[in-house]
């Protein structure tokens, strides 16, 4: 839903003269999504939108697209050629002010202006700058349906871990059965069907070595769950309605009675890890000072390293989570793409550390919002134990 006076709020107190969006092919997502662009709306020549803090939007548009952003209140100004676009960009950006733009040298989510359109612009008398800030401020918050959007999608993740982990348990805990990783994905799927939840793609379940894949994708039926392997659980979805916002969690399981010493050793390490992380927020939050992405992550990954597992990293503690489970707010990442904003009231986002030791990995994550100042974990309560066969 279009809501220009959030951004409008948000260049203000970054201090700056304008937003300006770009869009063509529907290529800048963020873009569509801050202006509420359909994106069955033909797009096959640029339009502009530039947002300021303290007057209505500027929009200028192709001759023959003429009406993609009549809804977005503010002036318009037709062009149909180069030269008429460079002059309505010379005389209404802010001349020799800085303007943002989508684009970030650090975070890929936030970078959608190609090059060759910020040199056509800075050209016409304007200094760009990242609109990172802008960006986490406008699209990494949640508001009330937002958010009630997304702990609903949480309670039913919650209880199809239950529910996955009870297919195991009959299955291999109640005489040897043979049970592959489709098979769980698929009840996954179903189940998400039923309460009426989408998802981007199909669930991670890993068992054995595969677990230390953190992205791994079953082919076919998957590979056979055997005892004593480490069963990783990675499950992401949200209702199917506009405006929702996803759930995401990871949990983990051993196909055996007790797991090994190894393992347990690796499933109390990743707790630990994501209690720094959670503990990291809460003082912070606490004491009224800024904490940013950067600084979660750094709290998780030494306490991994300190554990003797730094080898055995290979991914930041956690993401945004928005619209895409993967959103536009802050990461906490301090070594794939460090995030060095500060996490804004609002923010929804998760806390997933992980180690992936060569026969197996482990990843426990739980998702957040910082609501009234103080850190939430959503849904029920995060793992302690191990699932295991009883």
């Amino acid at each position: 839903m279009l809501d220009i006076e959030k951004p409008r709020t948000a260049i203000r107190e970054e201090g700056l003269s304008a937003w300006l969006l770009v869009n063509v092919f529907h290529r800048d997502e963020i873009a569509d999504t801050v202006l509420d662009v359909p994106a069955h709306k033909t797009n096959t020549r640029p339009w502009v939108c530039i947002l300021f803090p303290d007057k209505p939007p500027l929009k200028i548009v192709h001759c023959v697209e003429a009406s993609i952003l009549d809804h977005v209140p503010g002036h318009s100004i037709a062009y149909s050629t180069r030269e008429e676009l460079t002059a309505a960009l010379s005389r209404n950006l802010p001349r020799g002010a800085t303007v943002a733009a989508d684009f970030s040298r650090t975070i890929p989510v936030g970078s959608f202006l190609d090059h060759g359109t910020a040199l056509f612009v800075e050209e016409c008398g304007s200094q760009l700058v990242p609109a990172e800030n802008i960006i986490a401020r406008c699209l990494g918050t949640l508001d009330s349906e937002g958010l009630k959007s997304h702990e609903e999608a949480a309670e039913v993740l919650y209880a199809v871990v239950d529910e996955t982990w009870a297919l195991v348990r009959d299955r291999l805990g109640r005489g040897r059965r043979v049970l592959h990783e489709g098979e769980l994905r698929d009840s996954i799927l179903r189940r998400f069907s039923d309460a009426g939840l989408v998802t981007d793609g199909s669930p991670i379940v890993g068992a054995g070595v595969h677990s230390s894949d953190p992205h791994y994708t079953i082919e076919g039926a998957g590979a056979e769950v055997k005892p004593g392997d480490v069963v990783q659980l990675d499950i992401w979805a949200r209702k199917d309605s506009a405006g929702a916002v996803y759930a995401d969690i990871s949990w983990i399981g051993v196909a055996a009675r007790e797991p090994s010493p190894e393992q347990l050793r690796a499933f109390d390490a990743v707790v630990s890890a994501r209690e720094a992380a959670v503990a990291t927020l809460v003082t912070a939050l606490k004491e009224g000072t800024a904490v940013r992405g950067t600084d979660v992550d750094a709290a998780a990954r030494g306490t991994l390293v300190a554990l003797g597992y730094g080898d055995f990293l290979r991914h930041r503690t956690g993401h945004s989570i928005g619209g895409r489970v993967h959103g536009f707010g802050v990461n906490l990442d301090s070594v794939e793409f460090p995030d060095t904003r500060a996490i804004p009231e609002g923010s929804c986002f998760s806390i997933e550390p992980g180690v992936y030791l060569p026969e197996f990995g482990m990843r426990t994550e739980v998702d957040c919002v910082i609501r009234g100042g103080k850190l939430e974990v959503t849904g029920r309560e995060r793992q302690q134990t191990l699932l295991l066969l009883e």
